[in-house]
């Protein structure tokens, strides 16, 4: 069973006990030269491609998590890093997914709501089947209780379902069932989840996020605004969960997204900031 713990990300953050929590405690990381350092890798959809760019930068820069933590896209990638896979690896299996949109539209409350399935297996296989406690890197997912509202820390057991769970868009995609849960996608309780990096033992975190923005593309319909509405909700919250980070990697790229998906801009935009800021993330 995995092992999942909620509370209020703001309460985790501070050091306060998790609310109804069902799994242990995670362990600190082991020890090593300096403080232990770890990613939060927030949500952002497609937006998520520059998180790739994050492994790649981290490669070159010679720097190593000891632990990772993801929302939504940010666990797809954060899981398949915590792995052990290159940033070339992630992008090729990246590539074989099928990524919904904020612009698919509200229309897609009229569809029928499905298990991501094909999501879940192809991380499945990209790990070998291991378990979230046997990756070489700590790692949790963040996804959110459908029924009671709360933060849930996945730091246990299947990794292709905690990655789902994450995943799993409310209007696209039917809850998550883990352990006695019923999961939705992480943003909707923690667009970056610093705390959750925070339970796994680091002493610095860098949060990564790489959300939609209000400012970046003005609406033009109705439904155009009601995600407008979700976008500055998700900001907000981003905004107070980024404050508990030692360092904070803030990245608007919706304009390589207008025209047409940049793929490749969008990597090179997380793997530029990381290195930018790679100095200030050296052990001391």
């Amino acid at each position: 069973m995995a092992g999942v713990t909620a509370g209020p990300e703001w309460a985790a953050a501070a050091g306060a006990a998790s609310a109804s929590g069902s799994g242990p405690a995670a362990e600190p990381v082991a020890p090593g030269r300096g403080p232990a350092l770890a990613f939060a890798l927030g949500s952002g959809a497609l937006h998520g491609w520059a998180h790739v760019g994050i492994v790649r930068g981290c490669a070159r820069a010679g720097l190593k998590p000891r632990a990772i933590a993801g929302s939504s896209v940010g666990a797809v990638v954060g899981a398949l890093w915590a792995a052990g896979l290159p940033a070339e690896e992630i992008s090729r299996i990246a590539r074989r997914l099928e990524w919904p949109s904020t612009a698919a539209g509200l229309t897609a409350l009229l569809g029928a709501r499905r298990r991501n399935h094909a999501l879940r297996e192809e991380v499945e296989r990209a790990v070998g089947g291991r378990q979230i406690q046997q990756l070489p890197v700590r790692f949790a997912a963040v996804a959110s209780d459908a029924l009671t509202g709360d933060s849930v820390v996945v730091d246990a057991g299947s990794v292709g379902l905690a990655v789902e769970a994450s995943c799993a868009v409310a209007a696209l995609n039917e809850p998550v069932p883990v352990g006695n849960r019923l999961l939705l996608d992480g943003s909707l309780t923690a667009p970056v989840p610093v705390a959750a990096a925070r339970r796994l033992g680091a002493a610095r975190v860098v949060a990564v996020d790489v959300a939609y923005r209000p400012y970046e593309e003005a609406p033009t319909s109705a439904s155009d605004y009601a995600y407008q509405a979700m976008h500055i909700i998700g900001n907000a919250l981003a905004r107070e969960q980024t404050r508990q980070a030692e360092h904070v990697i803030k990245l608007d790229v919706h304009h390589l997204m207008h025209k047409r998906l940049d793929i490749d801009a969008l990597i090179a935009a997380g793997e530029a900031a990381l290195l930018e800021l790679a100095p200030r993330l050296m052990p001391r």
